[in-house]
């Protein structure tokens, strides 16, 4: 259990997205930004976080945190109020 959150950890609720450096200065800059707080250099887009199956909840989880690893304790499915659906990736556009 932990004693304050850490909000990068990403251990009961999915990770924060880190600061960025940027390629050409190397200032550091907050993921929501598109452009260097600095030099004004277009940043490279995020990496996509990868869809898993989540044991703690039995499902697919498009934003997990740790709990995705192992099942809970008492063997139950749970609910995740963090659980995130994967987009949907199916084309009916026919």
């Amino acid at each position: 259990m932990c004693w304050s959150c850490n909000p990068y950890c990403g251990g009961c609720k999915p990770p924060k997205e880190k600061p960025r450096a940027c390629p050409i200065c190397g200032t550091y800059n907050f993921p929501e930004r598109k452009n260097c707080k600095r030099c004004g250099t277009e940043l490279p887009p995020l990496p996509k976080r990868p869809t898993v199956m989540c044991l703690y909840v039995d499902d697919l989880c498009a934003n997990p945190c740790n709990k995705h690893k192992k099942p809970s304790q008492d063997g139950i499915v749970k609910t995740c109020k963090y659980r995130t659906p994967p987009p949907n990736t199916s084309d009916n556009s026919e």
